[in-house]
Formats: structure tokens, sequence, C-alpha cells
């Protein structure tokens, strides 16, 4: 019986080898094996009966075990398991797949990162059709810039499959806020929308150096509810809005264009497949 197995039974708390041990661990070994006469014996002769005693103790105890027929477990469960599922069931009867859509055209923009947006979308079928009879030809997203603007400062085109119902979006500049359509390009260039979303803002990929202080009395009587009582503005927008036109922005946006010129939209996000991209109209 190899040495490595004959450790682990009895002897759990032996760490070293029969052969490492002094006398006196030995006499306690041989105690556990009820071997004979082990406290007038010398190292060696006790070594070799501790040896055999182990060896016919294992050998014994895997004899049991094969004699032994082994039983299918049988696990029994609660009553108010099988209960709870019977009527879980019972509420569930009847009721049909979810429907593929809901008939109702409409877009949700996300951020995911300073780098990237995902956007998801329902396509009404009756919308859908109205716009390929006014002439819709290539279903696309269009991503705008929205940020302390009226009209959009920026228009990125990304064209999507038919069967897409989710798109992911690099995003030009970061710390900005961004909308999405989704509609149709004609085909003399003309766009027809199907949805839009709301605006969201996109976190910067730096850290902020914003730092302002401002110290503000309140008293115990004052009613605080629906009050407003200071408004941080960031440095960056307050900066933005006395700027004359976008010429900050388009500076900001011609250095962000090597890495977003990188990047690629689509649905499986990092694909390898290359999406047509059109061209930024501004």
């Amino acid at each position: 019986m190899p040495e490595a197995i004959c450790r682990n039974y009895p002897r759990s708390k032996e760490l070293l080898p029969l052969e490492e041990m002094t006398l006196r661990q030995l006499r306690r070994v041989a105690s556990e094996f009820n071997v004979s006469r082990y406290s007038r014996m010398r190292k060696a002769k006790l070594l070799a009966e501790v040896k055999k005693a182990e060896t016919e103790r294992l050998t014994s105890s895997l004899a049991v075990m094969e004699a032994q027929p082994v039983e299918a477990a049988t696990f029994e469960r609660p009553e108010k398991d099988v209960a709870d599922e019977i009527l879980l069931a019972s509420v569930d009867e009847g009721l049909g797949d979810l429907p593929k859509g809901y008939e109702e055209s409409r877009i949700v923009l996300m951020p995911r990162e300073p780098q990237w947006a995902y956007a998801y979308w329902d396509i009404a079928k009756e919308d859908q059709e109205k716009l390929l009879r006014l002439g819709g030809q290539q279903l696309a997203l269009r991503l705008y810039d929205v940020t302390d603007m009226s009209s959009p400062l920026s228009v990125q085109e990304y064209l999507c499959g038919e069967l897409a119902r989710e798109w992911y979006l690099p995003i030009p500049v970061s710390d900005r806020d961004y909308m999405v359509e989704i509609g149709y390009r004609c085909e003399d260039d003309g766009w027809l929308i199907l949805a839009a979303s709301t605006s969201i803002h996109i976190p910067p990929i730096y850290l902020s150096e914003w730092v302002e202080e401002t110290f503000i009395t309140v008293h115990w009587e004052e009613e605080l509810q629906g009050e407003k009582l200071h408004e941080l503005v960031q440095p960056s927008r307050s900066n933005m809005k006395k700027a004359n036109g976008s010429s900050i922005y388009d500076e900001i946006f011609k250095q962000a264009q090597s890495n977003f010129a990188e990047r690629v939209a689509g649905s499986l996000f990092c694909s390898m497949q290359q999406v047509p991209v059109a061209k930024p109209a501004f």
C-alpha cells in the first residue's frame, strides 16, 4: 500500500512519515492500531509492526466498502415546495410568448462609458411601412451633440440592419450631452424620422478639475422643499457658453477624431466586421 495513502488513515494528526518519527511518536501511533506489547519493542521492530497494522486496517476497510451495496440517493422535496411549484404553474398556464414588438416606435440611448453609448429601440410595423412608402431606403441612426444648444452641433450617422434592435455607438467627445434618432435615409439624402431619444450626458474620460466651495447659511425655520439655494455650473460648460460660435467645440472635436475613427459602431461591441459609416454632417 503506498505510503501517501496510509498517511491519511487513521493517523490524521501525524504529519511526519513513519521513518522520521521518534520512538515516542511511534508508540502513540501503535496504540491507535492496537499493536500488542509495543512498549517493549525497539524502534526498528515497532516501525515494521506499525506499517503492517496500518496496511491491514486499510485493506479491511476497503473490503467492507466494496461488499456493501450502494443504494441510490433519494431526495424528498418538502410538500410546501411542491405546492408552490404547482401554484406558479397554474398562474403561467395559458400565457403566450412575449411579442417581438409592442407596436410603438421608440428608441432609448444610454451611456456605457466615456467613449461608448448603447441604443436600443422598438419600431412599429405600421410606422415602418409608412416611411418606406414615402421613399425610405436605408435604416440608420443619427447621433446628435445637443450640449447647451437648441440645435445640434454635429451629426454622426450609422447604417444598421432591419433586424437589429440594439447598437453600440462611439462617442466623439466625452463630457457632452447626446441624443439619437432612428429613421430612414432617402435617395435624395432626405431623412425620415421614426423615433428620437431623450438627451443623456456622457461622463468625462478625464479626471475632474472642478473644485468649488460654496458656503450657505440655512435657518432652521426656513422651508427648503422646492427651493434652489445655489446652482453649481461646471467650468467647462460655463466657458463654452461664453465662446462665440462653435470654435472651441470644433477644436476639441478635431482632436478627438484620431481615436474616434478607430472605433466601429455595431450591434456586437468591438466587432471585427466593418459597418458603413456616413460622413459627418454639420
